[in-house]
């Protein structure tokens, strides 16, 4: 598996656990796809990586917000990086196509970015949420 989930980046949450693990899965597949030069696998997974990150930081910024987390504008910032350098990440794939080297960025990018940003970041959100006995609905 190129992208594996590990307790480690569990952040007790079960609807923000469940989030990162479709990230992962997707991301996955994504990768897969780069790596085949499978147009038809990549577009797809590109288009619902945009939607589901944008919706998925949007609730994750919403709970801080609403539970006055104090590191919610560096966790924010962290999460505008993320969707510029996917955007760049897009347009880069747009430019050359699934090509070995293009696959090989994007899957070196992405998982470091998931497992430091969810490893860290997030573990550390979860931590202020379940300190302070949040149920979160999406």
């Amino acid at each position: 598996m190129l992208f594996e989930w590990s307790s480690s980046l569990r952040t007790g949450v079960d609807e923000i656990d469940e989030q990162h693990q479709e990230l992962f899965r997707r991301a996955e597949r994504l990768v897969r796809a780069l790596e085949a030069g499978d147009r038809s696998g990549v577009e797809p997974v590109l288009r619902y990586l945009s939607d589901y990150v944008v919706s998925h930081f949007a609730c994750e910024e919403r709970w801080m917000a609403e539970t006055e987390y104090p590191g919610l504008a560096a966790h924010r910032d962290q999460h505008q990086r993320f969707t510029d350098d996917f955007r760049a990440m897009v347009r880069e794939y747009q430019r050359k196509g699934p090509t070995p080297l293009v696959a090989l960025t994007v899957h070196e990018w992405l998982a470091e970015w998931l497992r430091r940003h969810i490893g860290r970041s997030d573990v550390e959100l979860g931590r202020w949420l379940q300190a302070r006995g949040v149920t979160l609905s999406p």
